[in-house]
């Protein structure tokens, strides 16, 4: 695709990734995107969680949430728009077939899911860009228009002012004591209950990190971790500070962004914190580090090396052992060397 016809090129849709982590490894394309195209007009479609993640975020014309509608009145819509061209950064065959039948002249993809005849600029998913980063994958779909090693990968979210108060009153209310360091801890991760380590662990580093360091941790996720963080609860001797359930998405970004150090499993709040510059703890296990990977130079990943990585299953067919070689010990040594910044 030419200079020119890249100019010509008004009217842009790009369909977010459906999950919060890939929402924030996509925001160096968000950004690029704006450079790339600087006159366009440009419209973000996504489900409801990763558009308010992105609720804030500069340089986009619309922003459709689109998880109340059908696929069929979805379809009226994007062609209503006549859209010049239109970024797939889901891999599915359904969102590449409602830019298709939506009449969307250019469609960008990776030809995954058997959705490369609904593709007429697809990209092979395939060779080195498999064992990179997802913000380079996501960037990838640039590569036509734009001379990516020239490019900055710029990862950040935008809380307001106001998002930040509303944080630091929350914190306050729930037995912070406006002085201590905040550590955030993370046991809870979503879709895989392989991707957690042991809840015991977890409490044993925060009551550790609190009778060593002085500091308040700090939990924080949606009412349905409920469960896991009261049995998180019971284990410690130390009063935890839990926000379990009582923050909105768009108050995440601004109250990670006060912690000194979040410690996690594999998540998307790992993600949102390496977009906040927060440091980071980050274990891994059966999940390809490579690609997911905090995207991050204050992060210290903590994984063991086994014979059958990644696994990428939901379910543990061995021993667990990715998980069970992770020692306490390893995690705060870790944690220690941003807290004794």
């Amino acid at each position: 695709m030419n200079d020119g016809k890249k100019r010509e090129n008004k009217r842009i849709i790009i369909r977010l990734p459906n999950w919060i982590g890939d929402a924030v490894m996509a925001t160096p394309f968000l950004h690029a995107m704006r450079r790339v195209f600087p006159e366009a007009q440009i419209t973000l479609a996504g489900r409801k969680q990763v558009m308010d993640l992105l609720l804030h975020f500069p340089g986009f014309d619309e922003r459709w949430e689109i998880d109340s509608l059908t696929p069929r009145s979805l379809v009226r819509r994007v062609r209503s728009q006549r859209f010049d061209m239109g970024f797939l950064l889901t891999n599915s065959f359904r969102s590449a077939f409602v830019f298709f039948l939506g009449r969307v002249k250019d469609r960008i993809g990776y030809a995954q899911d058997f959705r490369r005849m609904f593709l007429n600029h697809s990209i092979e998913p395939r060779g080195e860009i498999m064992n990179l980063s997802m913000v380079e994958y996501y960037m990838n779909l640039l590569s036509e228009f734009a001379d990516l090693t020239k490019m900055e990968r710029v990862m950040r979210l935008y809380p307001t002012e106001e998002e930040r108060e509303q944080a630091n009153l929350l914190l306050l209310r729930n037995g912070w004591d406006g002085a201590s360091r905040l550590v955030g801890i993370n046991p809870f991760s979503h879709q895989w209950e392989t991707k957690r380590w042991y809840p015991e662990r977890f409490a044993e580093v925060a009551d550790r990190l609190i009778e060593r360091y002085h500091v308040q941790c700090v939990f924080v996720s949606e009412e349905k971790d409920r469960p896991l963080m009261e049995k998180i609860k019971g284990m410690c001797q130390n009063p935890l500070i839990d926000l379990v359930g009582k923050a909105s998405l768009p108050a995440i970004p601004p109250l990670l962004e006060k912690y000194i150090l979040f410690i996690t499993n594999d998540s998307g709040l790992m993600h949102v914190a390496a977009a906040m510059n927060t440091p980071l703890v980050a274990i891994f296990g059966p999940t390809d580090w490579r690609r997911t990977a905090p995207y991050s130079r204050r992060a210290t990943l903590i994984r063991k090396v086994q014979d059958h990585e990644p696994c990428m299953s939901p379910e543990c067919r061995r021993d667990f052992a990715c998980m069970a070689e992770i020692a306490t010990d390893e995690v705060l040594s870790a944690a220690g060397k941003y807290l004794n910044d």
